[in-house]
């Protein structure tokens, strides 16, 4: 990231966490939320199969902004050796190709985890509208600012946590998702990445993902089975994240949240813990 980037970032960042300006901000962000969201709503649904490429389906095209509707992606590369890593992990509510708007990054290498729906809008068209409107504006920048925390996150796991840190980071970043999204009630939830992915998104091969797995379960802290994870101790997850001790009164943010308008195939989990 350029140093103008990082300085637009913090400034962002500063406005949403100032006392004096935290309302007014989210108000705008909601309201730039809102008419995007409402962009989507009027925009023709496509559906692809697991295991297919964006880029590579008919109707999609790589100027173009992509929510997730329902379903899982994922953004890799390709390396040497037939080898691949994974970089992005979308869920439901995501959008994806926002930085294409800039030109700062093409879209490409998105896979389909699961049947998906998208719906999809022309990014070129729509760029001088969509940014002409400061509440637009910011809300696409804290869009960016949210995918960058993601991934600094992410590569922060990776160059200083071991395999059960990153582990837990994930399955953490996962259900913190969700839940902002209410997608999940519970501490239960549907991951359809393989041990194969996890190995290509935490940088491990998939023989340490099963070993940390099974130590995850016999230490009753998390349980995946059959693409379905529990998270059976909460605290000692997040101690293995290194994260900081969540309040009890914590709330995922109001402009995380989002009501998909069609089932999103997740089964609802039972209320608790």
């Amino acid at each position: 990231m350029t140093k103008t980037s990082r300085c637009a970032l913090a400034s962002v960042q500063e406005m949403l966490t100032a006392p004096t300006r935290q309302s007014e901000m989210r108000l705008t962000i909601l309201r730039g939320r809102q008419h995007l969201e409402a962009r989507f709503g009027t925009a023709a649904a496509l559906t692809l199969r697991a295991g297919e490429v964006f880029g590579a389906a008919g109707g999609l095209r790589s100027d173009a902004i992509y929510r997730l509707q329902t379903g899982w992606a994922c953004q890799y590369r390709e390396l040497p050796n037939s080898r691949r890593a994974i970089i992005d992990v979308y869920l439901p509510g995501d959008f994806i190709g926002l930085d294409g708007l800039f030109r700062a990054r093409p879209l490409e290498n998105v896979l389909a985890l699961t049947l998906v729906e998208v719906a999809t809008i022309d990014g070129d068209k729509i760029l001088t509208e969509l940014l002409g409107c400061q509440s637009n504006a910011l809300y696409i920048t804290w869009l960016l600012v949210r995918r960058q925390q993601r991934t600094d996150h992410l590569l922060t796991s990776i160059s200083s946590l071991d395999a059960r840190g990153r582990l837990a980071t994930m399955l953490l970043d996962f259900y913190k998702r969700l839940y902002a999204r209410k997608l999940i009630a519970a501490r239960t939830y549907t991951m359809p990445l393989t041990q194969q992915h996890i190995g290509q998104y935490l940088g491990l091969t998939v023989v340490h993902v099963n070993r940390v797995l099974r130590s995850l379960r016999s230490d009753r802290i998390a349980l995946l089975e059959k693409n379905s994870v529990t998270i059976l101790d909460l605290e000692r997850l997040r101690q293995l994240a290194g994260e900081r001790e969540m309040s009890s009164n914590y709330r995922p943010p109001v402009v995380d949240q989002f009501t998909p308008a069609k089932d999103t195939g997740f089964s609802s989990p039972p209320m608790g813990s």
